[in-house]
């Protein structure tokens, strides 16, 4: 696969997580995973820490009982080979607020491998966390 292909194909996969989330199914991008994917989320929020693959699929739908996935906006998606950068702005449920996250992910042979998320300011978060 040729640089611009494989570009275009991890772009597109992360985007399909997001689709997927949109709609409600936010465990339906388990098949994209890679068996050796890693996830690594901000250890302050209480979904915080180190996962794999199957502790992902698990974790999701604690994240957006959290995150409204049907109110987000992409402020930006960068994708560079096969890493892809989705720079996103969502709701937190039960509040007016909304955060931004950065989201890097990485794709080798068609299935994502790693994801490092960076939250801007956590603090909607971590008020509704304490409630």
């Amino acid at each position: 696969m040729d640089h611009s292909n494989a570009t275009e194909g991890a772009r597109a996969l992360v985007k399909r997580f997001y689709e997927g989330a949109a709609r409600g199914d936010i465990t339906s991008f388990a098949d994209s995973l890679a068996e050796n994917f890693e996830l690594f989320v901000p250890p302050q929020l209480p979904w915080g820490g180190t996962f794999d693959k199957g502790q992902y699929v698990d974790l999701m739908p604690r994240v957006a009982e959290a995150l409204d996935f049907t109110d987000m906006k992409y402020v930006s998606v960068t994708a560079e080979a096969q890493h892809v950068v989705a720079l996103i702005d969502i709701a937190v449920r039960g509040s007016d607020d909304r955060i931004m996250i950065s989201e890097h992910w990485d794709v080798v042979d068609g299935k994502a491998v790693r994801l490092l998320v960076a939250y801007f300011d956590p603090t909607p978060l971590l008020r509704q966390a304490a409630a």
